[in-house]
C-alpha cells in the first residue's frame, strides 16, 4: 500500500478520481492505494461472499453481503478521517437502502460482520490496525482469513473488547451472525 500525501475530507475522498482503476482507503485523511490482490485473495473473498449470501437466502434474513464495495468510516480524530473497505461486509437491508444510490460509505451505522483476507502487504494492518479500528466502532464480528498461516480468526465483540477464536483444518467456524453456518478453514483454502 502506498500513501498519497494530502489530507482530505470525507467529501473530497468520496469525490476523488485520479483517472486510474486504483482503489483507495482513506487513512487519517490520507489516500492509501490498495494493492492489487492475488488470485487466491480474490477467490477467497468471492467464496466467503457467496457462502454468506447462500446462508442469508437460506434463512431468509433481512441482510446483504457485499464484496469490496462498501467503505466504513472507522475513525474521526482531529478532523482526520479513516475509511476502510473490507473484503466482505454484511449489513442490513435497511443500511443497504440508505447507501444504494449514494457513495457506498457507512458513516453513522456499522456493519454486522466484516471479513479481511490477509495479504503479505496487509498483515499488520489486518491483524492490528483494523482490529483496533473495528473494535472502536463496535463491529460485532470480524473475521481475519489468513491463507499463509491456514487459519481463520473470528473476533466477537464482548464487553467492548474482541474475543478471538482461531480455527484451522476441519474446525467448524462458529459465527455469531450465522450460528447455523457449516464452514471449515479447509473448505475456504481448497478453492
Amino acid at each position: 500500500m502506498v500513501a498519497i500525501s494530502s489530507r482530505l475530507t470525507l467529501a473530497e475522498y468520496l469525490a476523488y478520481v485520479d483517472g486510474t482503476d486504483t482503489r483507495y482507503e482513506l487513512v487519517q485523511g490520507e489516500l492509501v492505494a490498495m494493492a492489487q490482490p492475488t488470485g487466491i485473495h480474490g477467490g477467497i473473498c468471492e467464496f466467503i461472499n457467496d457462502t454468506f449470501r447462500s446462508e442469508i437466502q437460506r434463512l431468509e434474513l433481512p441482510l446483504i453481503s457485499k464484496q469490496e464495495l462498501i467503505a466504513v468510516q472507522t475513525t474521526y480524530i482531529n478532523s482526520k478521517i479513516t475509511c476502510r473497505i473490507p473484503d466482505v461486509m454484511v449489513i442490513t437491508l435497511e443500511q443497504w437502502a440508505g447507501i444504494k444510490f449514494s457513495e457506498a460509505v457507512l458513516k453513522e451505522t456499522i456493519p454486522l460482520l466484516v471479513v479481511e483476507v490477509v495479504s503479505d502487504s496487509s498483515r499488520s494492518i489486518d491483524y492490528r490496525k483494523k482490529r483496533v479500528e473495528y473494535n472502536a466502532i463496535e463491529i460485532p464480528e470480524y473475521w481475519i482469513i489468513d491463507f499463509s498461516d491456514r487459519k481463520v480468526s473470528v473476533l466477537i465483540l464482548k464487553n467492548d473488547l474482541y474475543e478471538e477464536v482461531i480455527y484451522k483444518d476441519q474446525d467448524r467456524i462458529q459465527s455469531q451472525l450465522f450460528p447455523e453456518l457449516v464452514l471449515t478453514p479447509q473448505e475456504i483454502f481448497a478453492i
